[in-house]
Order: structure tokens, then sequence, then C-alpha cells
């Protein structure tokens, strides 16, 4: 496919966590605050001046400082997360909020706060969300009275309105740009997909990385773009990938790069779920305290595992895909077990798989890139063989 101009912004924010559209919002007075994880409700640090930003870590190299204080069983997001932090590449951050999803990313808060990491900012929060581990009235009830603490604590630092009413109109522009976002990402669902799963996984990417206001316009042009594109016309095997934290397209490219394209994406961060529109009506802290748990298909909803063998089975068949890729990121308690789950269930509906092990930072090509070309040769060969099963009929 022809490469589109309109993508290079996208590709420059994901170069760098202070990247331009972020340096821009805070010289125009917007308040950045650091966020972990994918039930952080991302429409109520977008008030008033607040914007969100995925905390990620493409500058990182070595964890070498941050091994002192987390245990090398620790995942590589966790650990490189930390030393982003100790390496002052958060120091423009005004804030941050985790989501007590794993104890490898709350370690990490912990160990931020407890070494001072922006400490000498007077009003700097560290928050740490006490999301439950099932849907149930209870927990509900407990989840929206910590929001509502939570967005008091947002506005006794940052001045900010954090009223029903506020927090109403934040969910409404959340829900405009995630429609755009996702006529994008329903292009993939064609036969002929008009965008390669590299380029979604950078604009999706790019989007949780900067204020999305500023990335709007942007969007915009890239789908009328999109929409004048021919499609992909090559026959290669379509493949969904799904695992642990996935926010460097890199290894999407290395993926596609062995002669498949990715149309489907169920990771950390990633579209399945991700898109879908947050209620409008009604009480907006309960909204955002039950979509965020039950649109979640995180491995840590611990009643929720048949859900997402039938949410995984229904993209299967809803993106035609011919195999599914199961990454893991090394030392990633809640996924190790759960791929071990879904490549049963995929194997039971006559999916093919492969699982690999992978860290958070793109290292180990030659292995990885092996693995994916003999998976996608088997998908291939598996197909061919279904044709001549076909014509011999």
């Amino acid at each position: 496919m022809e490469r589109l101009k309109e993508m290079k912004v996208f590709q420059d924010v994901i170069a760098s966590s202070k990247n331009p559209l972020v340096q821009q919002a805070i010289e125009e007075g917007g308040v950045p605050i650091g966020y972990n994880c994918c039930m952080v409700p991302a429409p109520l640090l977008s008030v008033g001046r607040l914007f969100p930003i995925h905390l990620r870590a493409p500058e990182v190299q070595s964890t070498e400082l941050a091994d002192f204080y987390l245990s090398q069983f620790n995942c590589s997001y966790s650990r490189c997360i930390l030393q982003a932090g100790l390496d002052g590449v958060y120091d423009w951050l005004d804030g941050v909020v985790f989501a007590a999803s794993c104890v490898h990313t709350q370690r990490v808060e912990h160990n931020l706060k407890l070494l001072g990491v922006n400490g000498e900012k007077r009003n700097y929060l560290s928050y740490v969300i006490d999301t439950p581990r099932k849907v149930f009235p209870a927990g509900m009830y407990a989840l929206e009275e910590d929001l509502r603490t939570l967005g008091g604590a947002l506005s006794e630092h940052y001045g900010v309105d954090t009223s029903d009413a506020a927090v109403a109109v934040a969910i409404g522009e959340y829900n405009e740009f995630n429609a755009v976002l996702k006529s994008i990402a329903d292009l993939r669902l064609d036969a002929h997909p008009k965008i390669s799963g590299t380029e979604w996984h950078t604009v999706f990417t790019a989007c949780q990385a900067v204020p999305r206001d500023l990335l709007l316009k942007p969007l915009k042009s890239l789908k009328t773009a999109l929409d004048k594109r021919d499609g992909f016309m090559e026959d290669v095997p379509r493949v969904m990938v799904m695992g642990s934290r996935f926010d460097n397209p890199a290894f999407t490219q290395l993926i596609e790069d062995q002669g498949c394209i990715v149309v489907a994406d169920r990771y950390c961060f990633g579209s399945l779920p991700g898109l879908e529109p947050i209620p409008e009506d009604g009480n907006p802290y309960a909204n955002l305290a039950h979509h965020f748990m039950e649109h979640s298909d995180c491995p840590r909803m611990i009643e929720m595992f048949d859900d997402r063998i039938e949410h995984m089975l229904d993209w299967a068949a809803a993106y035609e895909v011919d195999g599914v890729m199961l990454e893991v990121m090394k030392f990633c308690d809640l996924w190790g077990w759960e791929v071990i789950k879904l490549d049963k269930a995929c194997q039971e509906a006559g999916i093919p798989t492969v699982r690999f092990e992978r860290e958070y930072q793109l290292s180990g090509e030659g292995q990885l890139r092996t693995r994916v070309q003999a998976f996608v040769e088997s998908v291939v060969m598996k197909r061919l063989n279904a044709d001549l099963s076909l014509r011999a009929e």
C-alpha cells in the first residue's frame, strides 16, 4: 500500500514520551497526568486543563537502576517505567494515577513515591484506584466512591471542576474522539484492509500519548486519506495478536514483515475491547465505574474467563482471521496463565495459534522472527491443503 503523509504526526508522537504535542499542551497551560492501565478512566483525567498520558518508556534501553528496587522477576514494563521515572523522563508530569491491576505496577507507584520522583512539585498527586477483581454491586459502588474521591483530589490539587456536569462533558468528548478512531479501526474488517496492522498500532498508541483534542484534526485527515486509498490486495494470512501490554509498533512491523497482516488486537491498551462508547445519561461516575469494569477483558477479572473466550472467538470470526498470535511479556503473572487457556480454546475451535514470550522493549528479534515466520508458513500450508481438498471434491 502507498505511504500516507498523514501518518507522520502519529509516528512523531510515539518516538518519545515528551513529544511535540505534549510540549505544546503544557506550554498552553495543560496539566499532564500519567496513568498505567486501561482500567484507569481516562475521561476523569481529561476535565478542565488536565490531560491523561499513557505511561510508556521508549527512551529506556537498560533498567540497571530500577533493578535495585524491583525484582528481576518483575515484568520489564514495570522496570522500564520505574527506570524512566528515575532517569527524569517523566519530570514534566504533574501527577500519576495507577489502577491496582497487578502487583508489578503497584510496586512501581510505591517506589516512585518512596524515592521522591517529582516529589518537589507542591501539588503533585499520586493515586492508586482500588479496582475490583469482579463485577458485583458492592464492588461497583465502592469503585464509584473511589472515583469520586479521586475526582475530589484532582479538584483540590489542580483547581479543576470535577462535578458530575464536568465529568459528563469529558465523557462526551471521549466518545466523540473514539467514534472517529473506531471508524478507522473498522477498516480492518474489510477483505482488503485500507490500513496495515503496524499503521493502526502506531495511530492507536499515539492516541494514548497526547491530549486527544490535539489529534482530532490529524485523525480526521487520516480517515479521509484512508478512504481514498486502495485496500491491501495481497493474499496473505490475517492474524489477531493477543496478550500483554503491547505499545511498540515495531513488534507489529516485525510480525507483518514475515508475510501476514495483523487485522485485530486484544492486548493491554488494545482496541478490542477499548473503543466502546460510555453511557452519557445518568450518574457519570457510576457510568465510568461500570464501563471500565464491564468492558475489560483483562485476565485479572476472575469471573469473566468464559466471556473472554467468547469474545476472542467472536472477533476471530468477525475479522476472518487465519490464526492467533499469543504474546506474553516475560514474568507477566496475569497473561502467563491466560494464554494457556486461550491457546486450548483456539485449538478446540480449529484456529491455528503460536505462543511467544518477549520483553517490553524490542529484543531477540531473530528468535521472534523465526517463530512468526514458521507460524505464517504453517497457516499458508493449511490454506493450500484446504484448497486442494475442495478441488479434489
